[in-house]
Order: C-alpha cells, then structure tokens, then sequence
C-alpha cells in the first residue's frame, strides 16, 4: 500500500469521526424517563376555633308564678338573716354566704377597705353628737368575724325587700326602697345547692 493511499484511508477515517461526533452534538443526549412527581400532600383545612357566645338572659322569660315565689323565697331569707344578725350569730351567718364571697370578705384587700370606711364612718357619727373626730378609735377588720361584727352587725339587722330582679334563672338582687323611693341594692343571692346564698 502506498503512502497515499494510506494518507486518504486516515483523511477519509478522521471525516466519518467529526461527522458522527457532529451528529452526537446535534441530537443531544438521549431522553431519559422522567421521574413521576413527587406527590404533594394534601393541604390540611385550617381549623378556626370559635368561642360559643354565651345566651343572653331575658328576665321576660320569668314567669310570674317563678317570681312570686323567688320574692317570697328571698324576704323569707331576709327575715331570718335579720334575726341571725340581731342574735350576733356569725357561724349561723356564713351558713348563707357563697364561698366565693366569703373568700372576699376574708380578704385582706377587702377588710383594709371597710376597716376605712368604718373608720371614716365613726368619725362622721363622732361629729354630729359633737364628740371631736379625731379622738375617735380605729377599728382593724382582721378576719371575716371581724367584718361581721363591725360593718353587718349594726347595719343588716332590720333589712326588709320591697322588691327583687332576675339576673338569670337562678340569681336575683334583692331592693328595699328608701323614704324617695329610690331602689336600694340588699343583696346579690344565686341558688347553690338549692339554698339562696349571698355572693355579693
């Protein structure tokens, strides 16, 4: 073989290289399976508490009947409240109070308050007989005892209700009227434990 025939063998090799290489390029590379998508979880719904809104009490709903008897029920626990604090009867007294407001009026809070008032009181008593204020004695409300015989004792003895208003089903103010007609707040009671207790 002579040396140009060889040089056309190698030239004619080194042509059908750069073709099937430039071929390669064009077509790009082969298709490869595309993957499934990846499966998107499902949105979960959003949850929104909503807080229940609480009934508003109608009194309307009262019948007569329940009122009647509500107001008798409540002069009659009046009476006996009276009768009680006359007596100076304190363990017979917390018998008709709620804990919750019995939990008030051992208070330190509370009992500084009244200790105040009765203080402001005394010295307003003090001055109409005449007697000079300032050498009126502060009484300190330590205890619910305390408060008992101070504040309750010489004012609630001789209560007496003119009239009542439902708060709702089971809980009622109780009024008396002063000499203008004005209504006065006695008590605020509620039914515990089928019993008409005193809560504030």
């Amino acid at each position: 073989m002579n040396i140009m025939k060889l040089a056309r063998i190698i030239l004619l090799l080194s042509i059908i290289m750069v073709l099937f290489a430039s071929i390669s390029c064009l077509s790009g590379p082969a298709p490869t399976e595309s993957a499934p998508p990846a499966p998107q979880e499902e949105a979960k719904p959003v949850v929104v508490e909503v807080e229940p809104v609480p009934e508003v009490f109608n009194p309307a709903s009262i019948s007569q009947e329940k009122y009647e008897i509500a107001k008798a029920d409540v002069k009659a626990l009046i009476s006996d409240l009276n009768r009680i604090i006359r007596a100076r009867n304190y363990e017979e007294w917390v018998k008709h109070l709620a804990d919750s407001y019995f939990a008030v009026i051992s208070s330190e809070p509370f009992l500084e308050e009244r200790t105040e008032e009765l203080f402001r009181r005394d010295q307003i008593v003090a001055t109409n007989m005449g007697r000079n204020p300032r050498l009126v004695e502060k009484k300190v409300l330590r205890t619910a005892r305390d408060y008992f015989t101070h504040v309750v004792v010489p004012a609630r003895s001789n209560d007496w209700v003119d009239d009542i208003d439902f708060i709702s089903d089971n809980r009622v103010k109780a009024y008396t009227l002063d000499s203008r007609g004005n209504r006065l707040v006695l008590y605020d009671l509620e039914i515990i434990d089928n019993k008409w207790k005193i809560i504030s």
